[in-house]
Order: structure tokens, then C-alpha cells, then sequence
């Protein structure tokens, strides 16, 4: 018997054609970022290490345990989020970044950061360096030398401007420091961002700052006094 080639390979393509695996369409379009994106919203997770209250863009959602992680749906655009201390009250981490859509997430660490300092009689006590800070900086505006002088009539001294910076903990807190957020802890209660150190170079005094994302050590001269604060330390170095 004699076997037409063509028909044979004819077969064969179809054959392969209908064994083919067919394209799971559904399962892109069941992706919840990717509809989160098609929808300009945000799937936002967020988890931390201590128990706080979640706020997102200012609007309240509810409680977030420690070591577990919450989503909230929200519109795009920047994103606000804060995690208020159930335990420390008024330790208060704070998170921004800007997502358009789709998924996202935040993580707080910042249980041991809140734990850290201690109000106490004669301070604001710091277990990590064990220096003991004025809970409350001179209130106005002084220049070195009256800062030097102020923290001396206190019974302390001024800081160096590394034990200055020991102060900044990041966005784990925000506490109010006149009409900026410091990153310092809740128990102070400051009147300005900017605060002289002991430290000097050369003719200049050296100014730290506690309300940027990093500590701002900046060199001034010592008759300077717009914006800046005494904190004091205790005379125990």
C-alpha cells in the first residue's frame, strides 16, 4: 500500500496544535496587584514589632499586633503611615513614600527604640549609652557660651556632638520640638530641631539637628544663637 507524506505531516501539526497547553488567562487576571493597579488603588501591608494603632493617610485602622501583618486598601499616591505605641504613649513611628498603584508594604521595627529611654526624677535615662538627658531643653534661643553657662547652673554639661546624635532614632518616633517633628524619644519635650554640643573645630561650635531623616551636625560661630537650644547631660561623662 502506498502512504500519502503530505496528509501523514497534515495530521501530525494538528495533532500538536490541539495537545498544546492552553493560556491560563485567569490567573492574571485574578493577580490582586495587578487589578489594584488597573483599579489606581493600593494594597498596603503592614506589619511591626510591638503593638500600636495603624493609621493610613490619616484615617484609622484599627490595631496592628506585633509580628503580624495587616493589609488595608487604600487610593494611590503618596501614603502616610503611622504606628502609635499601645504600651509607650506618645511613641509614634511614622512611614511616607509615594505608590500609584498595585502592592506595597511597610515594616516598623521599633519595639526595642521605644523601650529604650526612660523618664525618670532627675532625667530622661538612656539604657543603651546610660547618659541621663534634661527632659526639657533652656526654651529659647542662646549662644554657646550661654548654653555652656545654662547647663553648668543646671547641675550638667553640654553633650558632645556624638552623644547629640545617640539621640536621633529615625522614623521609629516623631515627637514635637517647636513646629518640627524630632526623631527623639517621646519623653522629651523640646522647643527647637537645633542643639549645641560641647564639640568645636577649629573657631566654630558644632550644632546638631534631630529632625531630619539622619542627625544634621552642622559648624557655626559660637555668638550664634537664632534656633538653637541647650539640652543638657548629666556632669557624669
Amino acid at each position: 500500500m502506498k502512504l500519502d507524506w503530505r496528509a501523514a505531516v497534515s495530521s501530525a501539526v494538528v495533532f500538536l496544535a490541539v495537545a498544546a497547553p492552553a493560556r491560563n488567562v485567569s490567573a492574571q487576571e485574578d493577580d490582586p496587584c495587578e487589578a489594584a493597579v488597573k483599579a489606581g488603588q493600593v494594597l498596603l501591608t503592614v506589619q511591626a514589632d510591638a503593638d500600636c494603632k495603624l493609621t493610613v493617610n490619616g484615617e484609622p485602622q484599627g490595631s496592628l499586633s506585633a509580628n503580624q501583618e495587616k493589609t488595608v486598601k487604600v487610593a494611590g499616591g503618596r501614603q502616610v503611615v503611622q504606628c502609635a505605641s499601645v504600651k509607650f504613649p506618645g511613641a509614634i513611628a511614622k512611614d511616607e513614600q509615594l505608590i500609584e498603584g498595585g502592592c506595597g508594604s511597610v515594616t516598623f521595627e521599633v519595639g526595642a527604640l521605644w523601650g529604650r529611654f526612660n523618664a525618670q526624677k532627675n532625667g530622661v535615662q538612656d539604657a543603651e549609652t546610660g547618659l541621663t538627658w534634661a527632659q526639657s531643653d533652656n526654651g529659647k534661643d542662646v549662644d554657646w557660651n550661654g548654653a555652656k553657662q545654662y547647663c553648668s547652673e543646671k547641675g550638667g554639661r553640654l553633650p558632645t556632638q556624638e552623644e547629640l546624635r545617640t539621640l536621633h532614632l529615625g522614623d521609629a518616633l516623631n515627637t514635637p520640638c517647636g513646629e518640627f517633628p524630632c526623631k527623639v524619644s517621646q519623653h522629651f519635650k523640646l522647643t527647637g530641631r537645633f542643639f549645641w554640643s560641647s564639640s568645636t573645630f577649629e573657631d566654630q561650635a558644632i550644632v546638631v539637628g534631630l529632625a531630619g531623616t539622619r542627625p544634621a551636625v552642622q559648624s557655626t560661630k559660637p555668638a550664634m544663637a537664632k534656633d538653637v537650644r541647650a539640652l543638657c547631660v548629666s556632669a557624669a561623662k
